[in-house]
């Protein structure tokens, strides 16, 4: 008996195979100016913030603090170096309505952004900085979406777009500090400011918010259908991007959907997941479900050679007063069982930092899923 059970015991760890190895690990904490009492003295609230998602970020390879400072028009309408007491059109919405009247000036910002990194610094974090770029139109006030210029957006998929023509106009661009010229392309434009901004400001990245690039969001009839000259026109974005970029990381914010569909209802080429350096499965709780969002997960992790791939988590809501925590608890465990359960094949996590108020994840919370995903079986 005892010969037997030897040789089994020898079987089943030979079946089993080398140790299972997680990937380096990308903690991405999406948070909103709403973290910051004072934008003018931010140390303080941001080492309480780094502090709070400690748990997480001490044992990750690398910590990305996506700082969604607006909705876009701040960076589409930055007119360089220059002007640092430009205001800032902010992320100040809840429920789609303004509800901060504070100002924030370009000198802030670079002010924060410098905070973030040296606090960092000093706790031995690998840390870098995004902002974003969103689609849409949902977070703060849109000057140059609703009104300079509203012929980037397409207003049926409510999407801003990429392939549309610009009208001239005399305004001083950072990337253009004598107008714009007629025809000029909606995406080439933005590029090139996103560029400018980022290396003005210190910025690590950008995440492409909201399946930014495609016309359209979420639902696979809300978009145009396939077609050759929309994903001919994916690709130059996306490539140009990553031109424009340099060392600068992009990210990209799925339509929560799998790639089959992503290509039927929205064009995405495989090959414009190649010029991305990180991909969000997107599952937040209030547009998806279970079903769609591992459906989802598991065909972007199919991509051959394709870049990490970070799982979702959903806790609170920086711009609706709705938390998964509370309004869909079994759906937020879930998405925390699924990080787990794909922990060596995704690139790392990725979860909205505060709420609508500012606050930040319970860190009971963030302890409890850290010691899980980090260390458990």
């Amino acid at each position: 008996m005892g010969l037997a059970l030897t040789v089994l015991l020898l079987a089943s760890c030979q079946d089993a195979g080398p140790p299972l190895v997680m990937p380096p690990q990308t903690i991405v904490l999406f948070a909103t100016p709403k973290i910051l009492p004072d934008f003018a003295n931010p140390d303080s609230a941001i080492a309480a913030f780094l502090d709070n998602y400690a748990p997480l970020t001490s044992r990750a390879a690398r910590t990305i603090v996506i700082f969604a400072v607006g909705n876009s028009d701040h960076i589409l309408m930055y007119r360089g170096s220059g002007f640092r007491q430009d205001g800032v059109e902010w992320a100040r919405y809840t429920d789609g309505l303004p509800v901060d009247n504070r100002t924030m000036t370009l000198s802030q910002l670079d002010g924060i952004v410098k905070a973030f990194k040296i606090r960092a610094a000093t706790l031995g974090i690998t840390l870098k900085v995004f902002d974003q770029v969103d689609s849409g139109v949902e977070f703060a006030d849109n000057p140059f979406k609703w009104g300079r210029h509203a012929e980037c957006m397409d207003w049926q998929f409510e999407s801003f777009n990429i392939r549309a023509k610009m009208k001239a106009d005399t305004f001083t661009y950072a990337t253009r500090p004598n107008g714009i010229e007629q025809d000029t392309e909606c995406g080439t434009f933005l590029v090139d400011q996103v560029a400018a901004y980022m290396a003005d400001f210190g910025f690590d990245g950008i995440l492409y918010d909201n399946q930014l690039g495609t016309r359209g969001k979420w639902l696979p009839d809300n978009g145009p259908g396939y077609s050759d000259v929309e994903a001919a026109a994916i690709t130059s974005f996306f490539k140009y991007s990553q031109e424009k970029y340099g060392s600068r990381e992009l990210m990209w914010f799925d339509s929560y959907n799998n790639t089959d569909v992503e290509r039927s209802t929205w064009s995405v080429p495989e090959a414009s997941y190649h010029e991305m350096d990180y991909i969000i499965a997107s599952g937040f709780c209030v547009v998806t479900f279970t079903h769609r969002y591992r459906d989802n997960l598991a065909s972007k992790l199919r991509i051959a050679d394709g870049p990490p791939v970070l799982a979702t988590l959903d806790y609170v809501d920086p711009w609706y007063t709705y938390n998964s925590m509370t309004a869909f608890p079994g759906e937020s465990a879930e998405l925390e069982e699924i990080a787990i359960n794909n922990r060596f094949r995704v690139g790392g996590v990725v979860f909205f930092a505060n709420d609508q108020l500012g606050r930040l994840v319970p860190r009971v919370r963030i302890q409890l899923f850290a010691a899980r995903y980090f260390t458990g079986p």
